[in-house]
């Protein structure tokens, strides 16, 4: 799809990530002469009707937010059958990248991204935008050190489909909130929630709750209490302990009523820590990434909702009578069909139910979702890797066809990228040994034999290049090289050797840079004959 125009103004340049849910380009605005991120929707999610309406409205709602740590939404729209969102184009990197790069951050660290985190949602909070999915994977770092949060609505959006297709919940379990888990209204409190469990895991580097399966974690969530984080790392003040715990309550009663309190406690712990800090450090090297890529598919857990905005339920708190009566029989029906969800869901994934792992390589993410379902397995989604392979299709799963495992397990499954594309370098010109060394950086490799042509220029100088440079191919493509092996010898007229001695004809030739070939007749003899 690159070098496509959408709406007569933006020119996807290159795919730079995607998923199961969408594909992610980089592209230009032409109109206002800026690069941009271009979400382009998985043609699975465009041919649900009802789907596509919710996620445009939800993007809309997403760009009405204005905060430097909530990443732009521009524009929402459709060329054809083609659905997108345009958004802020950022170079850095995911928390979880991160996270997995430099394991537990400083205290310090954490304090400034859970504050940013917090003003963010206590901004999308106030417009009655809930995002119900904070996990790493949704927060940038960038590369000047800001952080910026992702994918504000969208989880909202994939809800409904997603249950009805897969018999899945929707959000991220690691980091779902009690409420989320049991089928409840979603609301401002769990993202505060969410958040409290991305506070635990840059504060310790791992999770609160794990598991053997997504229902097992789960119920966690509902049932168990979480180990301190001083426990493990005893370092950790107890200011900050006791925020996690507050942020992290299961009786939504008992924590943080709003993002903005979260976020002052962080502020004033910040500064009574009296550091300037700085996290560019922790981005480091990095390649261009935009927004998270919607990992929304990455792991399927938490229950549907038909979430309220918290400022729409207090504008409507004294509603007529009757009015009254239908939201309690809407509120009953809603939570009896979440029941249902969830004790079907736990039925499919009982303990002690053994499944055999399918075979869902070649298929297409969507299709292995499917297949998995029916197995009663969850996944979850690993690296994307460049590969021959289609885009977006399954090349590798971390568990084997045919094993025998409990119901409930997570695959996780290894996306393809499509192949690699890169510019062929230009080498014309150059040493051969150069040559080589800049078309194996580019990812391509030199065709051998190398061919060899005379040439005005320099012995072993590259003349002649197939494909030519500068053109965009396949990396690993085999690049045709010629090279010169000098000028060519100018041609001359041969003397007549005839009436000369052996050895006096041999001389000659030698300084006219000939070898003498066979000699017949006695050694002291004259010459009589040559050829030529």
């Amino acid at each position: 799809m690159s070098g496509r125009i959408l709406s007569n103004r933006y020119e996807l340049l290159e795919r730079v990530g995607g998923g199961g849910m969408a594909f992610v380009y980089r592209a230009r605005d032409l109109r206002l002469n800026r690069i941009v991120a271009v979400k382009i929707l998985s043609p699975h999610f465009t041919s649900d009707e009802d789907f596509v309406r919710k996620f445009r409205r939800e993007a809309q709602a997403a760009a009405s937010l204005s905060s430097p740590s909530i990443v732009g939404v521009y524009d929402v729209g459709q060329d054809g059958d083609v659905h997108y969102i345009v958004m802020e184009f950022l170079h850095g990197k995911t928390l979880k990248q991160v996270l997995n790069e430099n394991g537990p951050l400083e205290v310090s660290e954490v304090l400034q991204i859970g504050r940013q985190i917090a003003e963010a949602l206590q901004v999308a909070h106030k417009h009655g935008v809930i995002h119900r999915d904070i996990k790493p994977h949704n927060i940038m770092l960038t590369a000047d050190g800001h952080v910026k949060v992702t994918d504000f609505g969208i989880a909202r959006a994939v809800t409904a489909s997603t249950l009805t297709e897969t018999g899945a919940m929707v959000g991220s379990v690691h980091y779902i909130s009690p409420e989320q888990a049991r089928g409840g209204i979603v609301g401002e409190k769990s993202d505060i929630y969410s958040l409290g469990v991305v506070l635990y895991e840059l504060l310790t580097g791992q999770v609160p709750f794990a598991g053997d399966s997504m229902f097992s974690i789960a119920l966690k969530h509902l049932q168990e209490q979480p180990r301190s984080v001083r426990e493990l790392d005893p370092n950790i003040p107890v200011a900050v302990e006791q925020i996690v715990q507050k942020a992290m309550s299961k009786d939504q009663a008992s924590r943080y009523q709003t993002a903005e309190e979260l976020a002052s406690d962080l502020k004033r712990l910040l500064q009574a820590e009296d550091k300037q800090v700085t996290l560019q450090g922790l981005v480091g090297d990095i390649e261009t990434i935009t927004q998270s890529t919607t990992e929304l598919e990455k792991t399927r857990v938490a229950p549907p909702s038909t979430a309220v905005p918290t400022r729409k339920r207090v504008e409507h708190a004294q509603p007529e009578k009757r009015k009254r009566a239908w939201w309690k029989y809407m509120a009953l029906s809603g939570g009896v069909i979440a029941v249902a969800a969830v004790l079907l869901l736990l039925w499919m994934f009982r303990p002690g139910a053994v499944v055999e792992v399918p075979d869902v390589v070649g298929l297409s993410l969507s299709e292995a979702q499917r297949t998995l379902s029916d197995h009663s397995l969850g996944f979850s989604v690993g690296d994307e890797q460049f590969s021959d392979a289609d885009p977006n299709l399954v090349i590798d799963q971390n568990i084997p066809e045919g094993r025998k495992v409990r119901a409930g397990r997570i695959i996780t499954l290894i996306i393809s990228k499509g192949p690699e594309y890169a510019d062929v370098p230009d080498v014309i010109g150059k040493p051969l040994r150069v040559a080589r060394i800049e078309l194996q950086n580019a990812g391509f490799r030199v065709a051998e034999p190398i061919n060899k042509i005379y040439a005005d220029a320099a012995p072993d100088t590259v003349v002649e290049q197939n494909p030519t440079g500068n053109t965009r191919l396949k990396r690993s493509t085999p690049i045709i090289l010629t090279v010169s092996q000098g000028s060519a010898p100018q041609p001359f007229t041969l003397p007549s050797l005839k009436g000369l001695t052996a050895t006096a004809a041999q001389q000659l030739l030698s300084e006219l840079k000939l070898t003498l070939g066979d000699v017949s007749g006695p050694a002291d003899g004259v010459v009589v004959e040559q050829s030529p």
